[in-house]
């Protein structure tokens, strides 16, 4: 091998040259470090890599080892430039091991660089070659402790994260299951309720004194009663079956416009007992992959308590608008919306935990409104004493939260979305996104 000849006699001469040497070699020097851990069988993403994105910021760790040797002021902080090569294998899953043994590579590259060095350049001083080692494995401990330093960081976070994650998730899951809690107390209060001026109706009935039209009204007020308990025990069967998954899906074609035009048409004689504009809007036909049946129950549930608690006065028109339309090749909507009194701020958010999130804002009652919100009904209205029955023609919300569960329920088996916006004094809002196909 070929040897030159290197002015020993002043050291900062030889540490120059080496120097110059280790630069004009940088390209040389990168390439057999990436060759090196490309032969590394434990590393197996290397050549998933670029040339600039193996590298990273290795050529600034470079460029300091170049200042230290010279005795230069470092312009780049060598442990910001770690983490942040560390953060860069972070980002490319890569293992804190998989980090330390390519940097472990870099640093015997180098240590072979400076041997060579030395054989090319035999006068040069042994104790500069020492100097310049130190240098090395100094400032790669340096890097490997930034990297490692970073990891760490980066690492708690994401404990950190995840803990965070499991304990929003236990305190949601706490959260529904209160929820769920407070409906089912709130049936069973209704029950109890309709029981109650059930007892009391079958007593005052035995009274031979009664005339025919007091006999009457309390045969109607029995009747109402055990209806009431008939469809809220109705929708506390339904929805234990939906939450013990006894609902399979039975996946069909159909027309799914024909079926709300169906329902629609079969609710105006509610409709017009009532004094409500019952509409309907959209194309006359709209061939949809899903569950009939339980796309009618999500349907009737809602489309029957926007009936109930819409209400007509002198002064403002009732009015229940149903729609439907197609949104791009993959899903269609319905919306069912009211005139009513709104839902109270204080129920919103609850519905909207439970349900599955809409990506874009939809809302359309109001600019200060921007995305739809999730809400719960109204708090259901103690039953009246059996003093007061005759307060219990006016219509209540019993059942509603069980209704609105059971529509929770079946949008979930359909994997829809419903978003709920209302506004008070103006009215409420449900709509429904569904795949026009079911997801495979």
């Amino acid at each position: 091998m070929a040897t030159h000849t290197a002015n020993t006699a002043d050291s900062p001469q030889a540490l120059a040259e080496l120097a110059a040497y280790l630069f004009t070699r940088r390209e040389s020097i990168l390439n057999k470090w990436r060759s090196a851990c490309e032969q590394d069988p434990t590393l197996g993403r290397v050549s998933a890599l670029s040339r600039e994105e193996f590298n990273n910021l290795l050529p600034l760790v470079l460029n300091i080892l170049e200042e230290r040797i010279l005795n230069k002021p470092s312009e780049v902080d060598a442990t910001t430039t770690a983490q942040a090569h560390g953060l860069h294998r972070w980002h490319k899953a890569h293992g804190l091991m998989d980090t330390l043994h390519e940097l472990n590579h870099l640093t015997q590259t180098l240590f072979s660089e400076l041997r060579l060095f030395g054989q090319l350049f035999p006068r040069v001083e042994r104790d500069v070659l020492l100097d310049v080692q130190q240098h090395i494995s100094g400032l790669m401990q340096e890097t490997i402790d930034g990297s490692v330093a970073k990891y760490d960081k980066l690492q708690r976070l994401q404990a950190t994260n995840r803990a965070n994650t499991l304990q929003q998730a236990v305190d949601q899951m706490a959260e529904l299951s209160q929820q769920r809690g407070d409906v089912l107390r709130q049936s069973t209060h209704d029950l109890r309720g309709s029981f109650g001026i059930i007892n009391s109706a079958a007593y005052l009935l035995k009274d031979e004194g009664l005339s025919e039209p007091e006999r009457q009204q309390f045969v109607d007020m029995l009747s109402r009663n055990l209806g009431t308990v008939q469809t809220m025990l109705t929708s506390l069967m339904d929805l234990s079956r939906l939450e013990a998954g006894q609902e399979p899906l039975q996946i069909e074609s159909f027309d799914a416009a024909g079926l709300l035009q169906e329902m629609v048409a079969s609710a105006q004689p509610v409709a017009a007992e009532r004094n409500i504009i019952l509409q309907a809007d959209g194309p006359p036909s709209l061939m949809v992959k899903t569950d009939r049946i339980k796309l009618q129950r999500i349907v009737q549930n809602l489309l029957l308590n926007a009936l109930k608690y819409t209400r007509a006065t002198p002064q403002r028109t009732a009015i229940v608008a149903v729609s439907w339309s197609v949104e791009g090749d993959y899903r269609w909507v319905f919306s069912i919306q009211d005139s009513g009194p709104g839902l109270p701020p204080t129920t919103v958010g609850t519905l909207g935990q439970q349900l599955k999130p809409t990506v874009e804002p939809t809302s359309v009652l109001g600019p200060d409104q921007s995305e739809p919100v999730a809400v719960l009904p109204d708090d259901l209205p103690p039953i009246p004493a059996p003093a007061d029955m005759d307060a219990s023609t006016r219509p209540t919300k019993g059942g509603e939260g069980v209704g609105l569960q059971i529509v929770k329920r079946l949008c979930e088996l359909l994997d829809a979305n419903l978003d709920v916006e209302s506004k008070a004094g103006r009215g409420t809002l449900f709509r429904i996104r569904m795949p026009i196909h079911p997801t495979v």
